[in-house]
C-alpha cells in the first residue's frame, strides 16, 4: 500500500480562483444531470453575472417561457424475487449505540473503500454499494459507512485508502470530503485512484455532527451510491446519557445487483430511506432502553437530496442541538441534507416509542425504528424472534380459531400462512398502541394512492384498538392472498402477510 502526499499547488489569483470553482460547479452539473441545458444555462448566466459584478445589466425576456415536459416517471424498485442468481451479502443487523470516542491524545482514522452487493430492503432486490470501512469496521448487509467520534480539540490523524485489497472491489477513483475540517480542499480532497492513500491531520474545533461523503465527480452519483458518513464531534462536559445514534439516507435501485439509478437520483426519487443503512432495521428488532434514563440521539440526514422531519412518537425533546443552535421542548428537528445534530429526551412510561422522519411519504421507504423498555407491556412491538418468519405464537386472550393473527405497528404475523380451502377462522389481536384491523384481499393487493381497494376484500373485521380482539370468519377458496391492515396508509407502511389457500 502506496501512500500519498499531494504537493500544494501554485497560490492563484481571485480570478483564476473563480474560474476554476465556476468549471468545478459546472463539470459536476454537466455530468449528474445528462442533457439538461436549463441546469447549463442557469449555472452559466449566474457565472456570468458575477464575474461581471456592478456592470450587469436586467436582462428583458423575449417571448413566454418554455414549458418543460413533465419528468419521466421513475421506474419501479426491483423485488427480491426479480433478483434470482443475483449473490448478496447476508443482512446484519446495525449497533445503533455510538461509538466510543478512541483513546490517546491523536486520534487515528484509517479508511478503507470497499464496494459490494447487499439489500438496503428485506423486500427489495439487493443493490451495488460504494462504503467506507473505518478502523477495521465495516457493515457488509448494509449501506452504512461506521461514524468516527472525537472530542473537540481533538487531533486526527486520518488516511484513506481506496481499495486496500481485490477484495474491496474498487474499480475506480474515490475521495473523501471532511464537513468537520478546516484545510484546503484542493490538496486533501482530491480523488485517489485505486489501491493509493492519502494521509494528512487536523483538528476538530467546533462540536456538532459533521457529514463526510466522496467528493468525486459526479457527486450526486458517489453519494448517491451510499459514500455518506458521520464525523461526531462531541462537546467537553455532556452529562451522562445512553447515546445511540442514526444517518438518515437515501437509496435509488438500478437493475438487481447493479448500480443505482442515476435518473431516480436526478429525479430525488428514493426506493428506500432507511436509517443505519437498511430499511425497518429498528422496527424488526426494536431498540431495548429504560425509562427515566436520558438518552441522546445523535442524528446525520446524509442525502443526499431529501430534507429529515426526525420526531420520536410519544415524547418531547427536552434538548436539540442542531448545527449549532441550541433548542428545548421540541417535537420534531428539520435537518436538510448534510445537517446533524443531537436530542435528548426521556420516557415517562414503558412502552414501544416510534421513531420516525415525520415527512410520512419518506417514512414508508424504510424510515421508521422502535425504542421499546425493559418492561413494555405484553405484545407491544414485535422482536427478531419472529423476524422475516411471519409467524407468532397464539395472541394471548384471544378467541379460538384456525389462524392466530397479531396486527401491530406496522405489521400481521399469523401462526401459520398456509391453510386448505374452506370455512377457516383467524383469531385476531391488535398488539400494537394504534388502531388497527383485519382484512383478506387477492395478491396482489389493488391499492392506488396509499388506499387499498376495499371492493376486492374477500372477507373484512372491524377496526381494533390496541389489546382488542376479535374473530373473523371467512369462506376462502385456493389461491394466492395477502393478509392486510385495512386502514389508511397502513397497508402502504408494510403492513401485510403473504397467504396461502391450498385446495
Amino acid at each position: 500500500m502506496s501512500v500519498t502526499h499531494p504537493q500544494t499547488p501554485p497560490e492563484l489569483s481571485d480570478q483564476a480562483r473563480f474560474d476554476r470553482d465556476v468549471r468545478r460547479v459546472l463539470s459536476a452539473g454537466a455530468k449528474a444531470l445528462a442533457g439538461a441545458g436549463i441546469f447549463l444555462a442557469v449555472m452559466l448566466s449566474v457565472a456570468a453575472l458575477l464575474r461581471s459584478g456592478d456592470r450587469a445589466e436586467p436582462v428583458a425576456a423575449h417571448g413566454p417561457a418554455p414549458v418543460a415536459s413533465p419528468a419521466p416517471a421513475a421506474a419501479a424498485a426491483p423485488t427480491l424475487a426479480e433478483a434470482k442468481g443475483v449473490d448478496f451479502e447476508p443482512f446484519e443487523r446495525v449497533s445503533p449505540t455510538l461509538p466510543a470516542v478512541p483513546a490517546g491524545p491523536v486520534k487515528t482514522f484509517d479508511v478503507d473503500v470497499y464496494h459490494h452487493v447487499t439489500q438496503v430492503d428485506a423486500k427489495l432486490a439487493p443493490t451495488e454499494v460504494w462504503s467506507y470501512e473505518v478502523n477495521g469496521v465495516a457493515h457488509r448487509g448494509t449501506g452504512f459507512s461506521e461514524p468516527m467520534v472525537v472530542e473537540v480539540g481533538d487531533t486526527v490523524d486520518f488516511t484513506l485508502t481506496n481499495g486496500s485489497s481485490e477484495k474491496m472491489h474498487v474499480t475506480l477513483p474515490h475521495s473523501l470530503d471532511f464537513h468537520a475540517a478546516e484545510v484546503d480542499p484542493g490538496t486533501h480532497y482530491g480523488d485517489v485512484a485505486p489501491g493509493k492513500s492519502i494521509h494528512y491531520r487536523f483538528k476538530a474545533t467546533h462540536p456538532g455532527v459533521f457529514m463526510y461523503h466522496c467528493a468525486t465527480q459526479p457527486v450526486l452519483m458517489h453519494t448517491g451510491m451510499g459514500m455518506i458518513g458521520a464525523m461526531v464531534v462531541k462537546p467537553k462536559g455532556l452529562a451522562a446519557a445512553r447515546e445511540l445514534f442514526l444517518t438518515q439516507q437515501e437509496f435509488y435501485l438500478g437493475k438487481p445487483g447493479g448500480q443505482a439509478d442515476m435518473a431516480k437520483m436526478a429525479a430525488k426519487a428514493p426506493d428506500v430511506i432507511a436509517f443505519n443503512g437498511y430499511a425497518n432495521q429498528y422496527k424488526d428488532e426494536p431498540v431495548a432502553v429504560k425509562t427515566g434514563e436520558r438518552i441522546r440521539v445523535w442524528i446525520l440526514n446524509g442525502g443526499p437530496s431529501v430534507w429529515s422531519a426526525f420526531h420520536v412518537i410519544g415524547t418531547v425533546f427536552d434538548k436539540t442541538d442542531v448545527e449549532g443552535v441550541v433548542g428545548h421542548d421540541a417535537q420534531t428537528i428539520n435537518l436538510a441534507p448534510s445537517q446533524g445534530g443531537y436530542v435528548e429526551f426521556t420516557l415517562a412510561q414503558e412502552g414501544t416509542y416510534p421513531f420516525v422522519t415525520h415527512a410520512f411519504g419518506d417514512m414508508v421507504k424504510g424510515a421508521l425504528g422502535v425504542l421499546k423498555t425493559e418492561h413494555a407491556p405484553a405484545g407491544a412491538g414485535h422482536s427478531m424472534d419472529d423476524h422475516g418468519s411471519g409467524a407468532v405464537a397464539a395472541p394471548a386472550a384471544a378467541p379460538a380459531g384456525d389462524v392466530d393473527v397479531a396486527l401491530g405497528e406496522m405489521f400481521v404475523k399469523a401462526s401459520t400462512t398456509s391453510v386448505k380451502a374452506g370455512e377457516v377462522a383467524f383469531a385476531v389481536r391488535n398488539t400494537g398502541q394504534t388502531m388497527h384491523g383485519l382484512a383478506i384481499t387477492p395478491a396482489p393487493a389493488k391499492a392506488a394512492g396509499g388506499m387499498l381497494d376495499e371492493s376486492a376484500f374477500v372477507a373484512k373485521g372491524g377496526e381494533l384498538m390496541g389489546g382488542d380482539t376479535a374473530t373473523l370468519n371467512a369462506d376462502l377458496k385456493p389461491g394466492k392472498y395477502e393478509l392486510v391492515c385495512f386502514l389508511a396508509g397502513h397497508y402502504m407502511a408494510g403492513q401485510k402477510l403473504p397467504f396461502t389457500v391450498t385446495g
